[in-house]
């Protein structure tokens, strides 16, 4: 039994709220089945860089029904010293071995990488703590958006975002970890998505002024087995408006037929969502039925809210049912 009264509060005073009411990207569910409970962690907006004389910290949500989450609540508040200093961006919470494990994405200091770093607690609720050394993505690198895969043989492997800012072109890599989850392998990554490469028509160029760069986006790789064993990944980017989308923020996905990390992926040739939502992941509810969570109006920066879509799939693909 989860008692409220026992989590930590953030500095924002905890109350029911709808999930159109929350101000989130990079949304996360984890689905506690024995408690039956949601989790919901994302990217708040207001606090990944601090504010005034308060640092960045990762806050939860939490609910029964989908419908009304309560919260904020503290789930990682960063020791003295920590290794991230900003950009708390995009965490997710994946249970392994009995304990669960946060990857999200923070930025270091002046002349430090972004990368995403894990963490570890004892309940979904936290307190997470630090378990990686800094981060596990590639050193000397921009990357982002880190999220956990297990093989059939048990072996994890984090996949994550080779920054688009950094090389242009941006990049979905992963990269086999070590069986407690402290740090990657130092082994060649294996390029899943590249923008240079692969033939994506549907793709367009961004610009983001803060850095004065146009490039083509990678972010959020998602893992789900289909049915029949084929492995998909759904991702995000930004699509062309002239080949019949919104282009706006969407969602693709790309198969591996061999069910395996290491592929061979082929891109499926329609996106799964062109809504102006995305950085999805998929979850299966209290119920059994497959969810995707977003956030939707990606173009309305400082607007963003999760959404939750209801899913079926087939054995090459899911198909998402759009009832904005």
């Amino acid at each position: 039994m989860l008692v409220l009264s026992d989590l930590t509060p953030t500095p924002n005073p905890p109350a029911p709220r709808k999930l159109h009411e929350l101000r989130m990207r990079d949304p996360f569910i984890y689905t506690d089945n024995e408690r039956g409970l949601y989790f919901l962690y994302g990217t708040n907006m207001d606090v990944v860089d601090g504010a005034a004389n308060i640092d960045p910290y990762f806050d939860f949500y939490v609910s029964e029904d989908l419908e009304t989450f309560f919260g904020p609540y503290m789930a990682f508040n960063p020791p003295r010293g920590y290794w991230g200093v900003k950009h708390y961006w995009a965490p997710e919470v994946h249970r392994y071995h009995g304990k669960y494990y946060m990857f999200a994405t923070f930025k270091g200091g002046i002349g430090e990488d972004r990368g995403t770093a894990v963490l570890v607690a004892d309940k979904p609720e936290g307190p997470f703590t630090p378990l990686s050394d800094g981060h596990v993505t590639l050193k000397g690198h921009e990357c982002l958006d880190g999220t956990l895969f297990v093989d059939g043989d048990g072996k994890p492997y984090i996949a994550f975002c080779h920054e688009w800012t950094e090389l242009y072109y941006g990049k979905i890599k992963a990269l086999p970890m070590r069986e407690d989850l402290s740090a990657t392998l130092d082994v060649e990554p294996i390029t899943i998505v590249d923008t240079e490469k692969d033939d994506l028509p549907w793709i367009r160029l961004m610009r983001d002024d803060r850095v004065s760069k146009t490039g083509l986006l990678t972010d959020a790789p998602f893992f789900h087995r289909l049915p029949g064993g084929k492995l998909l990944m759904t991702w995000s980017s930004y699509s062309k408006a002239e080949i019949g989308g919104c282009g706006g923020y969407v969602i693709a996905g790309l198969v591996s037929d061999s069910g395996r990390i290491e592929g061979p992926w082929r891109h499926l040739p329609e996106l799964i969502l062109d809504r102006d939502v995305g950085h999805s992941a998929l979850f299966y509810d209290l119920n059994g039925k497959l969810r995707l969570v977003s956030h939707a109006n990606d173009s309305a920066h400082g607007h963003e809210s999760p959404i939750i879509l209801p899913v079926t799939e087939t054995e090459e693909r899911i198909i998402v049912q759009w009832q904005k």
